[in-house]
């Protein structure tokens, strides 16, 4: 019986430290950027550009059109790059698109897409983590249920695409808009209340489907913490206001 205890303890003390990392009870209780579905990538991947234009808000189509090559789209949560691959696939020349970088937290080995003369950039890992002020700033950035509806660090990830985006870029977003609360002294806040509540943003749309409008340099997002958390597809989250 002794010897069995001192078997279990030694595995124990063996377990890599990145097992306490993936532990679901880790995920409750602290703000963590990886969780258990985007760890093993439980969740859709391949969104092409037809079900973008879709999802997003109605104006979308109309920002992309009017993209030139100078300019840049951001894709949070892009997956296999298919919206931006459709996108530059309708250029019979490359050089009249604009550039397009893809955020994926995980690729699988063999994935390999065009690099359609260098407009395309596949960024993987977590956004939260990446360092995002040496890239070209973007003119448009979207958003399918990626980073904003995954992320365990809202403040960082709405902050680092406010700082990548050019004044007078659009930011459009698809989420639950009810899956993420915001709680503040006075009430609390959907995800699209909060950033409407943001100096320097405009906000159309609703219920999670929005278009978010830079209209300012500088662009501070309220620091934020994590007070809830359930692994879902998407999570559902609680955030508290900090002063």
């Amino acid at each position: 019986m002794r010897s069995s205890i001192i078997v279990l303890a030694l595995a124990i003390m063996a377990t890599p430290t990145w097992a306490n990392v993936t532990c679901s009870s880790v995920f409750e209780d602290a703000a963590w950027v990886i969780t258990t579905r985007v760890e093993k990538n439980k969740f859709a991947t391949s969104r092409d550009l037809w079900e973008y234009k879709y999802m997003l808000h109605k104006d979308f189509s109309v920002s992309l059109s009017r993209l030139t090559p100078s300019q840049h789209w951001v894709d949070l949560g892009a997956g296999k790059a298919n919206a931006q691959i459709d996108y530059l696939k309708s250029f019979s020349n490359s050089s009249s698109a604009a550039s397009a970088t893809a955020v994926a937290f995980k690729l699988d080995r063999w994935f390999s897409p065009p690099k359609f003369d260098g407009k395309l950039q596949i960024r993987e890992g977590a956004f939260e983590s990446q360092n995002t002020s040496q890239w070209k700033k973007a003119d448009l950035v979207t958003d399918v249920f990626g980073v904003v509806s995954y992320t365990h660090d809202l403040h960082t990830s709405l902050q680092k695409t406010f700082d990548l985006m050019n004044v007078g870029g659009e930011f459009y977003i698809h989420a639950t808009n009810f899956a993420t609360s915001i709680r503040t002294p006075e009430r609390n806040l959907t995800i699209t209340d909060f950033l409407e509540s943001i100096d320097g943003l405009k906000v159309e749309g609703r219920f999670g489907t929005i278009k978010v409008t830079k209209l300012k340099e500088n662009v501070q997002i309220p620091r934020l913490r994590l007070i809830k958390f359930k692994d879902d597809a998407p999570p559902s989250r609680s955030f508290e206001l900090l002063p």
